[in-house]
């Protein structure tokens, strides 16, 4: 079970933490039961290069990551994915510029694709899986081009989601103090900074009625930034989307797709 080990330090005025991740699309090309992202549920969304620009440019004057990476729902739905890789190239951010992808669409990536990134996470699911010869022909590419490639092979799926939240101060507390996505998962989301990208996510998926915005840190180019950040990322308190999740330790279950009928039903209950 993996624990939190939040030690973060400021060099030359920037918190030095492990990645960002900036989910340039909300949707997806699957519809994966327990998807961290929630994107069976949110509407198609594509941020724009200079949105994504904005937001990093100011997070990247305080926090130094050593990844910064392109995510989604599936990024690789974006018709101006080409242009988010330069912005993100030119800002030199991160050390290594990565992509998350379950490779569905990597056929259709012109060569540019891979040589502005320096790193891709491929995500393999049971189904539909990518067959050997797509496979021989990514790990080509990724040899050419010189792109670490991660291969990650998913069976199962974190069950995150807590659907039917209780208010109970306690386990909410022992949620968070346990979680390691407040260390790993940083994300920026339409003019703001969190810890984890969950609250963007039921921000949207819950249209704005309940209070996640105020899970996160309002970016600006003030002098205090950095202090509000690090202060943030140091907190002990629990965010208020810790009440509808389970936390990166919860429990597993076999990988399967939603059904257009599952997904209905949980849009409906939250509207």
């Amino acid at each position: 079970m993996l624990k939190p080990d939040i030690k973060y330090k400021i060099i030359d005025g920037r918190i030095k933490t492990r990645s960002i991740e900036v989910h340039i699309v909300d949707h997806c090309n699957l519809s994966c039961a327990e998807c961290c992202s929630l994107s069976p549920f949110l509407p198609k969304r594509f941020v724009s290069p200079d949105e994504m620009e904005h937001d990093l440019r100011l997070a990247g004057k305080v926090v130094a990551p050593t990844y910064l990476k392109l995510v989604g729902g599936e990024p690789l739905l974006h018709p101006r994915l080409l242009e988010c890789l330069r912005v993100a190239k030119q800002l030199e951010l991160a050390e290594v510029l990565s992509v998350t992808t379950n490779g569905l669409l990597i056929r259709e990536m012109p060569d540019e694709y891979w040589d502005l990134i320096d790193a891709m996470t491929l995500s393999i699911y049971p189904a539909p899986k990518l067959n050997n010869a797509v496979m021989k022909k990514i790990e080509k590419k990724a040899q050419q081009f010189n792109v670490f490639l991660n291969i990650k092979h998913q069976p199962e799926f974190v069950k995150m989601t807590h659907w039917n939240p209780a208010a109970d101060p306690e386990s909410k507390q022992a949620i968070f103090s346990d979680c390691w996505l407040r260390e790993r998962c940083h994300i920026v989301d339409k003019g703001r900074f969190y810890m984890c990208t969950r609250p963007p996510h039921f921000h949207t998926m819950f249209r704005g009625e309940k209070p996640f915005r105020d899970d996160g840190i309002a970016l600006h180019a003030g002098e205090t930034l950095v202090d509000e950040i690090y202060q943030y990322l140091r907190r002990d308190k629990p965010l208020n989307a810790c009440l509808y999740c389970y936390g990166g330790n919860a429990t597993t279950e076999p990988h399967r797709a939603l059904t257009r009928r599952e997904i209905t039903m949980v849009m409906e209950a939250t509207r």
